[in-house]
Parts: structure tokens; sequence; C-alpha cells
């Protein structure tokens, strides 16, 4: 059957054949909205009721669909309502980090069926890095009956890496060539190498918001901004080398000067770097703050620190925070204007820090006050740390069916 599964999506994914492009239309549809009716689909899929029957039946006979669940009457018979085989193929995402890598082995539905989480001790070449994942790979397929043949693919963030590495943006193709050939080499399956900030909207999209959203922007708050937008169900992934750019959204012309040479660039007033300069700054000028009595000296000071002195309720801390959560709230406010995003979803390190979320929700909403027919709902990501692995997975399926 997975056979079948990884053959019929090959032909979704290479094939122009008009027939093949409806059955993959409808086939994404399910895999998105269902479990879901006929009707719907003949509607979203601007289908005729017929040919639309006669698809559905053909994707049914290869068992891509079932039509195991019954909808609620409205006092006739229940409506049949069709679902895709979720366990009828396997994906893996890989969140690659210098720090903690996650694995997760998931079905088509993106339900985590196995997870793996590997710590590094010491500094790893990228290569190293993927020879170490692999390996660890086995041993989670092995657990569960699998092998990498049995995967319909594998998705790898490796922005991370890249910046860990810093090597500069015009390389960045070339070493994603040389790193996708050598992990190709080692596995006999589709594999994708992407962005951490484009998986995780991806997987936040397709978890919770399909259905309630058409105009989608994600953003995440760390050592780094990102934003990742998704239009109409339709993913169009940024280039790896600007998963960054968020960040440097202008947010004051005669402000401080930024890393990448502009001036008043958000990074400067919203990551965490900044709060920590901040919190520095303020310390040298003699303000009071729990860290005197948390470091022996400046140097000591981390983010880590930070954030201990703000479970603490740290006064000079929390006026750090509260001004990077204004200035975030600022640059997405921006992002609404131009997009007119219904749904903004906002992730990362900051976001379930004390009020951040709750003072950038509020910096955003005053920006936007002056235009009262802008509904645009505001939500905090999931707290879960696998987001960007089960997007990375998930991700593989989208490239199959792909137009």
């Amino acid at each position: 059957m997975r056979r079948l599964l990884h053959t019929l999506l090959n032909e979704f994914r290479t094939s122009k054949n008009s027939k093949t492009q409806k059955l993959k239309t409808l086939y994404r549809l399910i895999l998105n909205h269902g479990p879901i009716r006929a009707e719907t689909l003949t509607s979203l899929a601007s289908m005729k009721p017929a040919t639309c029957a006669r698809l559905l039946d053909e994707l049914g006979r290869n068992h891509l669909i079932s039509t195991s669940e019954l909808g609620e009457s409205t006092g006739g018979r229940k409506p049949i309502l069709y679902n895709i085989n979720a366990a009828d193929g396997y994906l893996v995402g890989i969140e690659m980090s210098d720090i903690y890598s996650t694995i997760v082995l998931q079905n088509l539905k993106l339900d985590i069926l196995g997870m793996v989480k590997v710590k590094y001790e010491h500094l790893e070449t990228a290569e190293n890095m993927v020879d170490h994942l692999l390996n660890k790979l086995d041993i989670l397929l092995a657990e569960h009956g699998l092998n990498v043949k049995s995967l319909l693919g594998i998705g790898i963030a490796i922005d991370h890496i890249l910046e860990r590495d810093k090597l500069p943006y015009h390389q960045y193709n070339s070493r994603i060539k040389e790193l996708h050939d050598y992990i190709s080499s080692k596995v006999p399956c589709f594999v994708l190498l992407g962005s951490g900030i484009s998986f995780a909207a991806f997987a936040e999209y397709r978890l919770r918001y399909t259905s309630d959203s058409q105009r989608f922007l994600f953003t995440t708050c760390d050592t780094d901004i990102r934003s990742c937008t998704i239009i109409n169900n339709q993913y169009a992934p940024a280039p790896i080398s600007t998963a960054q750019a968020f960040g440097h959204t202008t947010i004051d012309i005669n402000g401080q000067r930024c890393e990448c040479g502009s001036f008043g660039c958000l990074k400067q007033y919203s990551s965490l770097s900044a709060i920590k300069s901040r919190v520095i700054q303020q310390l040298r000028l003699g303000k009071s703050s729990i860290i005197n009595e948390l470091v022996n000296n400046e140097s000591e000071i981390s983010y880590h620190t930070i954030f201990q002195a703000l479970t603490l309720d740290d006064a000079l801390c929390l006026e750090a925070l509260g001004e990077a959560a204004y200035y975030y709230g600022i640059a997405i406010a921006n992002a609404i204007l131009t997009t007119q995003a219904d749904v903004v979803v906002c992730g990362g390190t900051l976001t379930p820090k004390n009020h951040f979320f709750e003072m950038t929700k509020k910096s955003i909403e005053e920006k936007l006050s002056i235009f009262p027919h802008i509904k645009t709902r505001i939500y905090p990501a999931n707290d879960s740390y696998e987001i960007v692995a089960q997007g990375a997975g998930g991700m593989v399926m989208e490239k199959y069916l792909a137009d």
C-alpha cells in the first residue's frame, strides 16, 4: 500500500495530465480539510458533482482515501465524509541545531508517532551532524518496524546551522546544494531542506488554522526575528537566506546601527540581544536590579540570567521586555497593514515570557485602532518544541502536492 501511495504521489508531483491534476487537487483538499463532505469538495475544487464523484471513487479504489466516517444528519441519511488514510505513509522532520536537534516520525496528518532529541556537547560540522542524526533516525525507525525506504521523504531545517557557521548570504545556495547532495547520497528517499520559520509556520497553520485563515502571518522573536506568510492556503517559502528579513524592518531611520549596515532595524529593539544590551546599559547607569545578586560581574550576564530575573519580576528586565514588545508589535502592525493578515501567530522564545505577548498584542491593536475594519486575530503560538520538525516533515507532502 505504501509503495502504491509513493508511486501516485510521485505522479502527482511530476505529471501535467489534466486528470492527474484534478486527482491531486481533491487529495490535497481532503488532506487539509478532511473529514469532509463531497458537496464541500465539489465547491472547493470548482468541479461538477459527477466529475468529483468519479475522481473520489478512483482515489478510494487506490486506497488513498477512506469513507469510514459519517457526518451529522440534517434529517435524512448521514452524509459520507472523506478522509485520507493517514497511517499509509510516513514522514520524517528534522530540526538541526547545535544545542538540541529534534527528529520526529509522523503520519500524513502530522500526528507524531515517535521522537528523538539529540543534545550536542561539542561543535560539529554539518556533515558530522547529519551522519549522527541519520544514525539516530535509523534507530527510531527500527523501533517502529520501519527503515528509510519506508518513508515518503525527510524534511530538514538547516538555517540555524548556516547562521552558526556565519556563512555569507551569497554562498547559501551552493552550501545548501552541497548538503542536499550529501544527505541524498545517504538516504534513498525524497529530501527537502528549508528554514525553521517556514516549517513552523506551515505546521502551525496546517494543525490549527487551515479552515480559519486565508491570510496567515507567523512570526517569531528570539536572537533573530523572523516571519512567514501563507496566503489562500498557498505556501511559498522565502529562500533560507532571507529567513531573518523581518528583523531588519526599519523602526527608526535615526536609530541604532544594525549589523546589516542599516539604521534602526527591529532586531536592534526587540531581539534577545537587544534586551540584553539594554539591561547592561541600564546597569552601567547605576539602575538597581536582581541581576546584581545573580552574577559577580557584567561578563556573566546571559539570556538565561535575564530570564531568571524576569521570573522574579525584576523591574529593570520587565521594562526592557516591555520596550521590546512595543516595537515588535509596531513591526507586526506594519506587516498587517501591508498583507491584510486575518490571523497573526506570535512564536519564539520571548512570546511566553511574562506579559510579552499581551504587551505585543496591545501595541498591535493600538497601531491598528484607526482602521476599525481590520479585524485581525492575534494568538500566541502553540508551546510545542517540535513544531519546526513537524513542519519540516509535513512540507514534504506539500511538495508532492504543489501546483
